[in-house]
This record gives C-alpha cells, sequence and structure tokens, in this order.
C-alpha cells in the first residue's frame, strides 16, 4: 500500500513533507486539501487529523498529522542516518531545529505570511519582531558551517527550508542575510529537490 500525503500547494508544512518524500525518492499518491474551500473540516478529513491540520501522512494504517512528526517517522522508516543522527547529541541538535521550526519560524515568518497573502489577524509587528530575532540568529549559526546541525544535510535543514523560502510573501526581506540565502541554495541543490509553490515573485 503506498504512502498517501493529504496535502495542500500553499503550505509550508505541506512543502517540508512533499519535500522530503521527493529527497528519499519514495512513491506516493496524493490528496489535495483544499483549505480555502473548507475541506480540512470536512469529518472524513477530521477523521484523519482531528484538529483539521495539513499535511497529514497516511502509511498503511499509521497516520502522521504533524509535519515534523512526519520527517521523523520518514527519516526513521525510509531514510537513513544521515537524515536523524542516531547519538543522543546529534539527535537533540536536529530536534533544537525541529522545535525552532513550530517556534520561533512558526511565529515570525509562518504567521507574516500568513497574515499577507491570507488575512489571517494576527500582530504584524510581533512577527516581524520573532522573524528578525530568528533571522539574525540563524545567519550567525550558518556564518561558518553548510548545514544546521551536521557537515550533510538533516530533517532540520528541510524543516526550516520552506517557509524561509518565501519569507518574502510575508513582506519578510531575506536577501541581507547572505549564510542564509546561501543556505537556501544549497538545499535546493539536493538531488530530488522540489520547490515550494511561491504565491508571488
Amino acid at each position: 500500500m503506498p504512502l498517501t500525503l493529504y496535502d495542500t500547494p500553499v503550505s509550508g508544512h505541506s512543502h517540508r513533507v512533499r519535500l522530503f518524500l521527493s529527497l528519499l525518492d519514495l512513491e506516493h499518491d496524493t490528496v489535495i486539501i483544499d483549505m480555502q474551500n473548507n475541506d480540512h473540516k470536512a469529518s472524513e478529513y477530521l477523521e484523519l487529523s482531528p484538529l483539521g491540520q495539513v499535511p497529514t501522512l497516511k502509511d498503511g494504517d499509521i497516520i502522521i498529522t504533524d509535519s515534523c512528526a512526519a520527517l521523523v517517522y520518514l527519516a526513521k522508516k525510509y531514510g537513513n542516518v544521515q537524515w536523524l543522527p542516531e547519538d543522543p547529541e546529534g539527535a537533540a541538535r536536529v530536534q533544537r531545529w525541529l522545535s525552532t521550526a513550530s517556534g520561533e519560524l512558526y511565529r515570525g515568518p509562518v504567521l507574516a505570511r500568513a497574515i499577507k497573502l491570507f488575512g489571517r489577524e494576527f500582530d504584524y509587528e510581533a512577527t516581524v519582531m520573532w522573524s528578525k530575532r530568528l533571522l539574525d540568529w540563524v545567519e550567525q549559526h550558518l556564518e561558518n558551517r553548510q548545514w544546521l546541525t551536521e557537515d550533510h544535510a538533516t530533517i532540520a535543514d528541510i524543516a526550516m527550508y520552506s517557509y524561509l523560502r518565501v519569507a518574502n510573501e510575508g513582506g519578510i526581506d531575506i536577501t541581507p542575510y547572505s549564510a542564509v540565502t546561501n543556505w537556501l541554495g544549497d538545499v535546493e541543490s539536493l538531488d530530488g529537490f522540489i520547490p515550494m509553490y511561491k504565491s508571488v515573485e
């Protein structure tokens, strides 16, 4: 039974999983969830994802409803130690960035994009503040390294990539951050890379 990804093309959360499936060269079926049409609130989808979150990854009887959790699952089941180190320190380094993807990245570029693109009602100035704090930190972190945690790409890089690539859609300019933009290019050079859907140039 093939993997199935319940996907929303404009969602960076969905792109994380879609990208990793491509990097692992895993065949899968795709079901598009049109959130504008409230597909994520339909009863049949809520049976899979009780909170109506996108994406959802289904592997036989196993259902994963969080994008970072899906990255961990795919790395453990179909990837290799390159993507998620087995040693405690390496695993903790990756987890730090998965937490950042759900925390500071969400409070900054993710919500800024939701405000600008989808008219969501959040404090835009707060999202700009969080974006700057995050980008300053990531820039400093990447000044003398290519990847976020190891000497090769891990799921930490996949988790952080999508929303930083489309940060401009939320009015967040990343061009002054040369280390960040170089890192984005390195992710895009990975075999099997597929781009994040962009709503604006």
